[in-house]
């Protein structure tokens, strides 16, 4: 298991105590939950966890998902673990005690480590001959450090969206580049003068628009897109299924080249740490900010370059 965050010896009361906070899950296929009754306070027992989910980062959350999961109440020195499929984008995780008591706890959010993003944790390690767990967490900070690095440099995002994304755009013409592709669904796209998509009527696919073949482009029939800042919405979905997942029906996986390049830049980074200052005992260490500003190797920069999105 990968460990996505945690908190430790956080004070918890009679009133609902945030242990963790609105955290993306949107590229976890699932997550764990560890919630650790650490004692010291009056009474023994958590008495309730509540598991909130949000897909706008707790703007509107949807409360308490997962009623009874982790088992409650959790005693002193106990621990119970929840188990659950990723259905949101983010995640909070709250608790609280019975009436007057309080005590402090200890929360661990996991995610599975051989679920790959760009590459998996075991493509990097067997590259680098590493057999032992000792810097997992290290490594698959770096590998999702190379996301968003390789995401920038390509000007898309390259990992399909568990749920529908939402994007305003401003017509320009008759083409609309989107950030995800290959695109694997279309929800609505909705064109409005004064922004009430509420009660505007969706286009319809190949009589409004059509899209361009694996290229990310919405093609407006007939017309030009509302020029209107922001007077296009699109729900939709799109990119490449993270490595080491099977693609379900409609959807495509990462291309091998991607994945290879990310490994071996994963490795390269892995093998420059200490001269990176990334530090594998730290967990305040090996930010993303350590290592974005290191030049890409040359066979990654070509292998990027055939996946660059179209700018208009």
């Amino acid at each position: 298991m990968e460990l996505v965050t945690k908190s430790a010896a956080i004070a918890v009361t009679d009133e609902l105590i945030t242990l963790i906070g609105w955290t993306n899950i949107e590229l976890l296929s699932g997550f764990t939950v560890i919630v650790e009754n650490a004692g010291g306070g009056s009474g023994d027992n958590i008495t309730d966890v509540q598991i909130d989910t949000s897909d706008d980062g707790g703007i509107t959350p949807a409360l308490d998902q997962h009623a009874g999961v982790p088992a409650v109440p959790i005693a002193s020195g106990s621990a119970k673990k929840g188990i659950f499929t990723s259905t949101a984008k983010f995640v909070r995780i709250r608790a609280i005690c019975g009436t007057d008591d309080d005590t402090t706890a200890n929360v661990y959010l996991l995610a599975d480590s051989v679920v790959g993003r760009i590459c998996t944790l075991a493509d990097v390690k067997d590259r680098l001959g590493i057999s032992t767990t000792e810097d997992d967490t290290l490594i698959n900070r770096i590998i999702t450090g190379l996301e968003s690095i390789f995401d920038n440099y390509t000007m898309r995002k390259l990992l399909l969206n568990a749920i529908d994304e939402t994007v305003y755009w401003t017509g320009q013409g008759q083409r609309i580049i989107l950030p995800r592709f290959p695109i694997v669904s279309i929800t609505s796209i909705k064109e409005c003068w004064n922004y009430d998509f509420n009660n505007a009527t969706a286009l319809t696919a190949n009589t409004d628009y059509r899209l361009l073949a694996n290229s990310g482009i919405v093609y407006r029939i007939s017309s030009a897109w509302n020029n209107c800042e922001d007077g296009v919405e699109i729900k939709y979905r799109g990119g490449y299924v993270s490595a080491g997942q099977t693609p379900a029906a409609g959807e495509t996986a990462m291309p091998a080249d991607i994945s290879e390049a990310a490994i071996e830049q994963a490795s390269f980074i892995y093998k420059r740490r200490m001269n990176i200052g990334l530090l594998s005992q730290s967990s305040n260490g090996g930010s993303i900010s350590s290592f974005s500003a290191m030049d890409l190797l040359p066979l990654v920069k070509d292998t990027l370059d055939r996946h660059k999105r179209l700018i208009l």
